[in-house]
């Protein structure tokens, strides 16, 4: 993840920056994941996906007229914007997610499905372009089995 005293994330606009951020965040979700740190790994995961759609609408110039009046770190306004654009089919994916990502953030014990949530998760990113399809994990890192 990136160490927030030493980036100003509010300042990166272009695509390849956006996609290490993305790819840097889904690494640390993941191994903060494993060693059991499940707020901070779905903090880190949401982030991720945050990054991953900037990347997506940076890369892709189509999506302008989707997004020109979007906030781009508004997370639920730039899915929704992605989703009317044809990227995902389902507009509640992230809506869940946020859920999961709140109830990790606020309640003291939470009950994850860890697999299933990278699932969603890497599904979504690869839509995005963040990581590859067929590729569940980023190079150097083993698959993820926790439960």
């Amino acid at each position: 993840m990136l160490p927030y005293k030493l980036t100003e994330t509010s300042k990166i606009v272009d695509a390849r920056t956006a996609l290490l951020c993305a790819r840097l965040y889904l690494r640390g979700g993941k191994r903060r994941l494993r060693a059991g740190y499940a707020r901070a790994g779905i903090a880190a995961l949401y982030d991720a996906v945050l990054f991953g759609m900037r990347y997506y609408i940076t890369r892709h110039q189509d999506c302008d007229a989707w997004v020109e009046n979007t906030d781009p770190w508004d997370a639920s306004a730039l899915f929704h914007a992605l989703a009317r654009a044809g990227v995902f089919e389902d507009p509640l994916t992230l809506h869940r997610f946020s859920l999961l990502v709140e109830r990790a953030l606020w309640q003291e014990a939470l009950a994850l499905d860890v697999d299933s949530t990278l699932a969603d998760v890497e599904k979504m990113l690869s839509k995005l372009g963040v990581v590859a399809s067929g590729e569940s994990s980023l190079p150097g890192e083993s698959s993820l089995t926790i439960l």
